[in-house]
């Protein structure tokens, strides 16, 4: 699949690297360069596979990259429980997991191939991981 670069990601590629090891006193979200950063990755995974995909298969695509980047966004903020799991739940309703797991692997390369840690990496692909499984409650009927 070719690779496509934003220039908020060319931007962060120029960034000196500080320790992405997840210090506490700077969330996730911050050390890749806020939700401007999030949001052009996301944009990118859906450019790139949209361009092998039929336009019937693409329909849903603008639902999901806006909802994947609020949830990205969102599970990589620092905000307090129980408002971060309850909004987390919210978000991630009708995300599309298949679509979701292979934006997380997406990321993934992106960060590895921007200089960033292979651990920090691979912690913020958990972190989002984690909490959109833990979002995924059975539905039950109310009798």
């Amino acid at each position: 699949m070719p690779r496509v670069v934003s220039s908020s990601t060319q931007k962060l590629a120029q960034m000196p690297l500080a320790d992405h090891s997840g210090s506490a006193s700077q969330g996730i979200l911050q050390q890749l360069g806020g939700r401007q950063f999030v949001d052009d990755t996301v944009g990118e995974f859906y450019q790139a596979i949209g361009k092998y995909l039929a336009p019937q298969d693409t329909e849903d695509h603008g639902k999901q990259r806006n909802r994947q980047a609020q949830f990205l966004n969102h599970a990589l903020s620092a905000q307090p429980e129980p408002i971060h799991s309850a909004r987390a739940s919210f978000l991630a309703r009708g995300l599309n997991p298949a679509l979701f797991e292979a934006l997380l692997e997406y990321l993934e390369a992106q960060l590895l191939e921007l200089g960033f840690s292979p651990c920090f990496s691979q912690q913020l692909v958990t972190t989002a991981s984690d909490l959109y499984h833990s979002c995924e409650a059975p539905l039950s009927i109310a009798c």
